[in-house]
């Protein structure tokens, strides 16, 4: 699914605040589809007597991860809890990437990578003011 709905790190932590409780349920009802399926394994008939609670559940869970959709963000891992939010850097589409857990949104990576190669966001407001940046001096050979 393509958005165009382009985030600041600001605004998709705004929208986490609706997010995670969102993400939490649907992550509950995943693993309860699993732990139900592991249970009955091989065995239909048990299958069959747990398949009005499965249909619901996936009735909840696929309600959950459209509300999740129509709020701009992407589902990268639903068992870790990993969502992306898109955004611009230096004019080129990126990911703000965020992991179930995390307080804030502390990391990003390019479109065309996954959390792995995620990097951590600088907050240059963290460099104290009196901090002086120095520039290299290339002497010249000539």
């Amino acid at each position: 699914m393509a958005y165009n709905e382009y985030f600041s790190i600001e605004q998709a932590e705004e929208r986490l605040l609706t997010i995670k409780p969102l993400l939490e349920h649907a992550r509950l009802h995943k693993r309860e589809i699993e732990a139900i399926a592991a249970s009955c394994s091989y065995d239909h008939i048990l299958l069959e007597e747990h398949r009005p609670r499965l249909a619901k559940l996936a009735a909840q869970l696929g309600q959950t991860v459209e509300a999740l959709e129509e709020l701009g963000c992407y589902i990268k891992d639903l068992d870790v809890g990993i969502v992306d939010f898109l955004s611009k850097f230096e004019g080129r589409d990126i990911f703000l990437c965020w992991r179930f857990g995390e307080e804030k949104i502390c990391h990003w990576h390019e479109i065309d990578e996954s959390f792995a190669q995620r990097e951590e966001i600088l907050d240059l407001s963290d460099i104290p003011a009196e901090w002086e940046f120095e520039t290299p001096v290339v002497e010249n050979e000539n």
